[in-house]
């Protein structure tokens, strides 16, 4: 049941890397691995969290909402069309208001904006009190990503802490039980004691198994709050627009 469920999670995590559905023999690490995770080097650059999807998603937002102001505000200028079909002017004066006048369209792409002034300028104003929420939005997510990256280390660091105490315990754990029973051998003790050390000794390694796998758990935590490893990226490659749209990395690997 268990080999099944890992290859389960294994098939859907190389769905999620983007490679085709695949299985893994389970002694292909060190039985130990798990337990020497490479450790997290310091001073990480901030950059790496432009690679969260919920950054990204907001600061395109940002700037689609930035395009949309400057497409508001020339909207409120006159917009001047020479598409009438009776050349640059009427044929007479009984024509010279009808729709199909060049003078006729001149004018209305002059006065029709400024009719429209106050309609357009709230409009502005909308598209711009968006912006300023999406900027306010933008930022948020940086401060929570930062937030999850900070909880991330600090729980590594106490998880770490925590690993070493429960290191401590369980060999005391073993001194107890070997006492336990060599004093049982020589008759000192009844063999309840040494059942009593050895569900002591069992107790502190469930508990440094469980260690293990927040320590495990925390990575993943770790990997998710950066939006990848921490490889060094690459410069960042701005579109025409001058926003990011791509990073790439040294590594894509996850530890």
């Amino acid at each position: 049941q268990w080999q099944q469920q890992l290859g389960i999670l294994q098939q859907q995590l190389s769905v999620l890397l983007g490679r085709y559905p695949e299985t893994r023999p389970a002694r292909t690490q060190p039985a130990d691995y798990y337990r020497r995770p490479d450790p997290v080097p310091a001073g990480l650059p901030s950059t790496l969290l432009l690679r969260r999807p919920d950054i990204r998603a907001a600061e395109t937002r940002l700037v689609a909402l930035n395009q949309r102001i400057g497409s508001a505000k020339a909207a409120r200028f006159p917009q001047i069309t020479l598409t009438g079909s009776y050349g640059w002017n009427a044929d007479g004066k009984d024509r010279l208001f009808k729709s199909d006048s060049v003078i006729w369209n001149f004018s209305r792409g002059i006065v029709q904006p400024l009719m429209d002034a106050d309609r357009l300028k709230a409009r502005q104003r909308g598209v711009e009190a968006q912006y300023q929420q999406a900027v306010s939005d933008y930022a948020n997510a940086i401060l929570d990503a930062f937030a999850e990256v900070e909880g991330a280390l600090l729980t590594r660091k106490k998880q770490l802490e925590r690993r070493e105490r429960e290191i401590v315990f369980l060999e005391e754990a073993r001194a107890t039980q070997r006492v336990a029973q060599n004093r049982y051998i020589k008759g000192l003790i009844e063999y309840l004691d040494v059942l009593d050390a050895q569900q002591t000794r069992f107790t502190a390694e469930d508990n440094l198994a469980l260690v293990d796998l927040n320590i495990l758990t925390n990575r993943v935590n770790l990997h998710r709050a950066l939006g990848g490893s921490w490889a060094v990226p690459e410069p960042i490659v701005l579109d025409r627009d001058g926003y990011f749209f791509d990073f790439k990395t040294r590594d894509t690997t996850y530890e």
